[in-house]
């Protein structure tokens, strides 16, 4: 298993995805998602399958816990096919899977995780990590019209699983306003 780690992510929720001449240009890399909640547990608990454009396969398990506005411990381990079908045995059932590709590009000093999902339709979301709270983050003007949604807890993919969710419309999310951390 590896260290516990910190995560630190600023997020933002994009009106379009980036056009795929834009994110060729930009030299992204693609990764498909199907990431699995599972059930009970204090901290929210994932299974990933991750395939990148060359059909590799790979498989980790996650616990994630907030602890600040931005941050998070973070404890993942890579899993085999076994342990991935053995914890879809465990699946929430209030949860449905969040299936997404993702395109890694790097920019500048940080990388942008540009998540185009397959359900809910239409979402994307940029996540940069950082490496204290008071980086600065500059988005690139392709990426178009975006707005901050950091600490909006209705953009964390673990209520965005949820079968009751609902994905505010288009420019109605605000200033990204913070919710007080767990």
């Amino acid at each position: 298993m590896s260290p516990l780690a910190i995560e630190i992510e600023r997020k933002f929720r994009l009106r379009a995805a980036p056009a795929p001449t834009m994110l060729a240009a930009s030299h992204a890399v693609a990764r498909r998602i199907e990431q699995v909640y599972l059930d009970g547990g204090r901290d929210a608990e994932r299974i990933r399958r991750i395939e990148t454009a060359d059909g590799v396969v790979t498989f980790r398990l996650t616990r994630k816990r907030r602890i600040g506005a931005y941050s998070f411990e973070e404890l993942e381990e890579v899993i085999d096919e076994a342990a991935w079908l053995a914890g879809l045995e465990r699946a929430d059932p209030d949860r449905r899977p969040i299936r997404k590709v993702r395109h890694v590009v790097p920019h500048g000093d940080q990388q942008l995780e540009i998540d185009v999902f397959d359900e809910p339709a239409g979402l994307v979301v940029v996540e940069v990590e950082l490496r204290h709270e008071d980086e600065p983050v500059e988005l690139p003007a392709w990426l178009g019209e975006w707005d901050e949604v950091t600490g909006d807890e209705r953009y964390f993919n673990a209520v965005i699983a949820r079968l009751d969710a609902e994905v505010p419309a288009w420019g109605t999310e605000g200033s990204g306003a913070l919710v007080e951390p767990c």
